[in-house]
């Protein structure tokens, strides 16, 4: 592979692990915002029904591996003055455990093209040594 061809490689991997990384970034600021709506609903759940029957625990099962779509996650955290109830806790978990699956999904795609621009990166030294004492500035 030919030295330009290697700079270009590490250059787009570059570029594609800071867009990955900005879209983790993303996800794991919507799993907040859900974590926090979902905490706000079950807060007004609490004076007028028992926390047990809400079956939490049982949502957090794994669910479908698509991410929510822009809307479905504006509508959750934003719900235009709708009342709490359990089927809202319940969606907001399974909201919560769809976006888990796509944060996990992007956090693996990360860890794949950082290896690769991480192997790209030892060829390019490997065919472009520095001279003793020299930088790459």
């Amino acid at each position: 592979m030919a030295t330009s061809d290697v700079t270009a490689q590490v250059t787009e991997l570059r570029h594609r692990r800071r867009e990955i990384r900005r879209e983790l970034a993303r996800v794991r600021w919507w799993r907040r915002l859900v974590a926090a709506r979902k905490d706000l609903a079950i807060a007004q759940l609490t004076d007028a029904q028992d926390l047990e029957q809400l079956g939490v625990d049982d949502a957090w099962e794994a669910l479908a591996a698509d991410a929510p779509t822009s809307n479905e996650l504006s509508d959750a955290v934003w719900p235009h003055g709708e009342v709490a109830t359990p089927s809202s806790v319940e969606a907001l978990v399974s909201l919560d455990a769809r976006l888990k699956s796509y944060e996990d999904r992007v956090g693996d795609n990360l860890e794949m093209v950082t290896a690769q621009m991480v192997r790209a990166l030892g060829q390019q030294r490997r065919m472009n040594p520095l001279p003793p004492g020299g930088d790459r500035g």
